[in-house]
C-alpha cells in the first residue's frame, strides 16, 4: 500500500484508500485529491509529496512479496 507513515497520508490525500491501493495491478488510480486531507498531509508530511499511483509504485517495488504474503493469508 504504502512504504511509510507520510506515503499513506499522501495516499489518502489523492483519494485512495487502503482497498483502491491493494487493488490488482493496473486498477483506476486517478487522482482525485481531498482538500481537507491534503491540508492535513501538507502539514505533516510536506517533503514527501506524491500521487496515489507513485505511493503503490515505489511499495510494490520495495515490498515485491507483499500481495502474495497477503493473499496466502486467506
Amino acid at each position: 500500500m504504502a512504504r511509510d507513515l507520510a506515503d499513506f497520508l499522501w495516499l489518502l490525500a489523492d483519494g485512495c484508500g487502503p482497498y483502491e491501493a491493494a487493488a490488482p495491478y493496473g486498477a483506476d488510480r486517478t487522482s482525485r485529491p481531498d482538500e481537507a486531507l491534503t491540508a492535513v498531509t501538507v502539514r505533516c508530511a510536506p517533503d514527501a509529496r506524491s500521487t496515489a499511483a507513485a505511493v503503490v509504485e515505489r511499495a510494490a517495488e520495495e515490498f515485491p512479496g507483499f500481495d502474495d504474503m497477503i493473499t496466502d493469508c486467506r
